[in-house]
This record gives C-alpha cells, sequence and structure tokens, in this order.
C-alpha cells in the first residue's frame, strides 16, 4: 500500500496533460460552449494561494481492481480521488487544501469569495470533509504509508483529536447523525469502508470499496467507488445493515469517483474521465445522476481537470475544484448553477 499513498499524493500536486496548441488556448477560457447557461464563477485566485485538486496519473496500478485509484483501462485513463473540497453546514464556508510551509493543508474562507482565507490544520493533510458538527475529519498522513484520521474544531482553536491508529485510512466523512463517521481503510486485500461511532468508538467494516458517502442521516446506507474487474471505477448504493448493494453508475470508455448528494437526497454528482471535444485532451469533468441510476447528464466540457465536486446547501450550485482559465493550469475553486 506505500505505493498508493505515494501516487496519490503526487497526483494531488502534479498535473500534467499532453495538450494541442488549440486545446492550450482553450485552458485560459472560464467555460466552453458546451457549459453556456452554467453561470461559472471563479471563487479564488491561484495568485493569492494555491488549491490542490485531482490529478490524472501516469498508469494503473499492477493490482487496479484492489486499488483506491480510479480510472478506467480501455480509455487508460486513471487518476487519484481525494476528497478535498468541503462546504460547512451552514453554506456559508468552503474549504479546501493549499500547500503551506512545503505541507498540504485545510483552508477555510467564505463561499463568496473575497478576503483573506484562515489555515485549520497544521498537519500534512492528505484529504477532509467539513462535518455537520462544525468539525473538520482529515486524514494526516504521518509516513510514506501511514494515515490517521483526526478531527478539529473549524472555527477556533488548534486543538486535534486523534480517531484512529491504523497504517492507512483517509477520506473520512461524518453522517448527519453527528455520530458514524465513515472512512476507507486499506489492507493487503485492498480497500475497505469502515464506520466509526465517534460517540462510543465502536469500529465496524461495512463493506469493499473507497469513497464513501453517507445517504440520508447514514443510519444503513452510502454511496461508494468500487473497480470492476473489467477495469472501470463504478459507483455503488451499499445498504450496510441490509447487505443490499447497487449498481448505480457504470460504463465501458469512462470511470467514475467522489459521489456527493445532493441536500434533496435526488442526485448524485461524480467527477469522472472524459476526452474533451477540444483538442482531444484526456481530462476530469462533473457528472450528474439520480439516486435510481436514471437521467445521467454530463456538466461540465472544459479541457482542464473538473474534480471534488460539491453541493451548496440549497441545492442550486455547485461548487468544484478545476484547473480552467489560467496558462499554467492551476487549481482554483470554481461555483456553477444546477438546473436540472
Amino acid at each position: 500500500m506505500k505505493r498508493f499513498l505515494f501516487i496519490i499524493a503526487a497526483a494531488l500536486i502534479v498535473y500534467s496533460c499532453g495538450t494541442s496548441r488549440k486545446a492550450s488556448k482553450v485552458y485560459l477560457d472560464s467555460f466552453v460552449a458546451e457549459e453556456v447557461g452554467l453561470n461559472i464563477q471563479k471563487i479564488t485566485d491561484e495568485s493569492k494561494g494555491s488549491v490542490i485538486g485531482n490529478a490524472m496519473i501516469g498508469s494503473a496500478p499492477r493490482a487496479f481492481v484492489s486499488s483506491g485509484i480510479a480510472g478506467c483501462k480501455k480509455s487508460g485513463m486513471f487518476w487519484s480521488t481525494s476528497r478535498l473540497l468541503s462546504i460547512s453546514p451552514e453554506g456559508t464556508e468552503l474549504a479546501y487544501l493549499t500547500i503551506a510551509n512545503k505541507q498540504k493543508n485545510v483552508m477555510v474562507r467564505r463561499t463568496t469569495g473575497g478576503g483573506n482565507g484562515t489555515q485549520r490544520t497544521f498537519r500534512n493533510v492528505l484529504d477532509f470533509s467539513y462535518g455537520p458538527d462544525g468539525y473538520i475529519y482529515f486524514s494526516d498522513q504521518v509516513g510514506a504509508d501511514r494515515c490517521q484520521i483526526h478531527s478539529i474544531n473549524a472555527k477556533a482553536g488548534s486543538i486535534m483529536r486523534q480517531l484512529t491508529s491504523n497504517s492507512e485510512d483517509i477520506n473520512p466523512i461524518l453522517a448527519n447523525n453527528k455520530k458514524n463517521l465513515f472512512f476507507t481503510r486499506y489492507d493487503n486485500s485492498g480497500p475497505v469502508i469502515w464506520c466509526l461511532d465517534v460517540v462510543t468508538g465502536t469500529l465496524t467494516s461495512c463493506a469493499r470499496g473507497y469513497d464513501p458517502y453517507p445517504v440520508g442521516d447514514g443510519d444503513s446506507e452510502f454511496l461508494c467507488v468500487r473497480n470492476s474487474a473489467e477495469g472501470v471505477s463504478e459507483i455503488w448504493l451499499v445498504n450496510y445493515i441490509s447487505g443490499i448493494e447497487t449498481l448505480l453508475l457504470t460504463e465501458k470508455e469512462r470511470g467514475f469517483s467522489n459521489p456527493s448528494l445532493s441536500p434533496d437526497g435526488n442526485w448524485v454528482l461524480v467527477e469522472g474521465s472524459s476526452i474533451s471535444s477540444t483538442g482531444k485532451v484526456k481530462n476530469l469533468d462533473v457528472f450528474a445522476v439520480k439516486i435510481d441510476g436514471t437521467s445521467f447528464v454530463q456538466l461540465t466540457y472544459h479541457p482542464g481537470n473538473d474534480c471534488c465536486p460539491m453541493w451548496s446547501q440549497d441545492g442550486k450550485s455547485v461548487y468544484f475544484i478545476s484547473s480552467r482559465a489560467n496558462k499554467d493550469k492551476s487549481f482554483n475553486v470554481w461555483k456553477m448553477n444546477f438546473n436540472l
């Protein structure tokens, strides 16, 4: 698993693709023709601080099916899958990863943009989420093959609470019941989703997969990602109490990851592999599908990497991280309308 953490960490801060000159020019645009009507707005400014996003990696791990690297073997597209953007419970603040003192840490700022952000962690964060209880839950990379889950108050103080001590625990997310903390734990068999009762400390192994996202209060269901035997990353709906598992989204030539459920529970946002119409560039885009697996739609089409989509509190907007609209393809946080 050491190789997995190395790939993830490297892919978070390195973005490369063989773009044509035509595609390079389009990178400077805030949106492309297919995105008209989305009212895409830039929230952060790369000149005032870095934003880390998910990016393509060169090739799949040897054991792709049992890895936490998302992708599609048929198209040869693979990428890191860390949760790198989150919104506060009241919807007024967003959190993202930035590089400070050569380490990756969580920055919190207003969703409206402008002003200065506040650095909330001082460790080496691999991924995180903003909990409904006002705490930030994050994986602290304490070594080349060690990650532990911690929590910290998102608005005040620097006191951390260590929640797990396993060698590789990542992508934590607290359910709406403010009790069940889901996360991905890696062992020799691959990624497995675990649940930590933050009140009692009880640990439960729920199901295989990675990138968990609780459904409803998180008492029985979550969305997750699994890599199929055919070599594609798929979105699954898992009831870990009844054992019923439903394949929600799969395509032969496209992989998906990082599911995020809308506030009304009807839509799921995902990031997925794509080939832009301009320059035929391999990249990540944002997609949406209904919770019953119908009405699949592509939302972004820019040749830059669009990743880590998250809902606004009212479900009318989507925040995401993108490398569009700057010559260095640096990542920023963006916002767009959701009109479906």
